[in-house]
């Protein structure tokens, strides 16, 4: 995104609100209290900030994941950015996990440490589209969950879609929206299974990862076809709204989401106003997301139960974190998108 669109949307002030409502979400589930969140027990056990958070990452991932693909000279130089984007980050988060977090927290001896193979496997989550591996050799043992990072398992289905998208270099970039007729069919697929089989025909499309999925591939589809949402704005948002919420009060309905939140989280990204210089100093949101579940892990385990006390010490410990890793980590790598032509 150039610098000067950048600061035209709402997208950065969004995602960040996204990478808190996780964190909350976390700080409740985490102790066991999962069904205290302040969403859930507002709507009664139908969403969660979990629920909100990852919505607002997979829609707006999957607009700007589209506009990528379209504006991408070659797959290669595509598939670089993304790169760019995921991996160097998730190397020095694996190397601080392994040899540092590791050593301090994990109850085996340090010789058992390090000679179990598991302490190496953990590398494995540098490419999560191959698949993650949650634990490592006695650390959060005590724990009610005892993953270190239990956050990446949203990033195998991030950079898998992120493959998908390949697709729109197989035609001509006037012809990138023929994979919205590919987009449209899976979402009749879905509500086939859901309305007539009651999900049982492929179950695989009953779960969250597929329903996060949807929402990516509807958003990418909304930048595909070049949804005008500048003419309605309002409009849209209202309506949307009014679905979203249509779905909350009536859960058999709840499949209207997989159309009202790309279309309400997008439009309200498109508003124009002070909250679109929300990432004037950098884009820390990524930093925060996979910083903030260890760091989590940890406080629990010190002894940290109240799940608001959580949340604020978690920030407190993850957001300058998440500074220096945009400014020595991040923003050094996306230097290099134009190596790769």
């Amino acid at each position: 995104m150039h610098v000067k669109e950048r600061f035209q949307n709402n997208f950065d002030f969004l995602r960040i609100f996204a990478a808190l409502s996780i964190i909350l979400f976390h700080s409740f589930g985490l102790l066991g209290r999962m069904k205290s969140d302040p969403l859930s027990i507002f709507t009664n056990g139908r969403i969660n900030f979990s629920f909100i958070g990852l919505s607002i990452f997979f829609c707006i991932s999957g607009y700007l994941i589209a506009k990528s693909a379209v504006k991408s000279p070659t797959v290669k130089n595509y598939l670089w950015k993304r790169f760019l984007r995921i991996q160097p980050l998730l190397i020095v988060l694996c190397l601080l996990t392994i040899f540092l977090l590791g050593p301090f927290f994990t109850r085996f001896t340090l010789k058992q440490y390090f000679s179990d193979i598991d302490t190496y496997t953990y590398f494995r989550n540098v490419f999560p589209f191959l698949g993650i591996q949650f634990t490592l050799p006695g650390l959060f043992h005590n724990l009610r969950d005892n993953g270190v990072n239990g956050s990446l398992w949203t990033l195998i289905v991030e950079e898998r879609l992120y493959l998908l998208m390949t697709i729109i270099f197989l035609y001509r970039k006037d012809k990138a929206w023929y994979l919205f007729l590919l987009i449209i069919l899976i979402n009749i697929v879905f509500i086939v299974n859901r309305f007539f089989f009651y999900g049982d025909m492929i179950p695989y499309l009953s779960g969250l990862p597929f329903f996060y999925s949807l929402l990516f591939l509807n958003s990418a589809g909304l930048y595909l076809i070049k949804f005008d949402f500048s003419k309605y704005l309002l409009l849209i948002i209202i309506v949307s709204a009014i679905f979203f919420f249509v779905g909350i009060v009536f859960p058999k309905l709840d499949i209207l989401y997989i159309f009202s939140l790309p279309l309400l989280i997008i439009s309200v990204g498109k508003i124009k106003g002070a909250t679109n210089y929300f990432g004037k100093y950098g884009d820390f949101t990524y930093g925060i997301y996979v910083f903030s579940f260890p760091v989590q892990q940890v406080l629990v385990t010190k002894g940290i139960s109240n799940p608001y006390l959580l949340f604020f010490l978690t920030l407190l410990i993850v957001l300058p974190m998440a500074i220096l890793s945009w400014n020595f980590i991040e923003k050094e790598f996306l230097k290099l998108k134009k190596l790769v032509k």
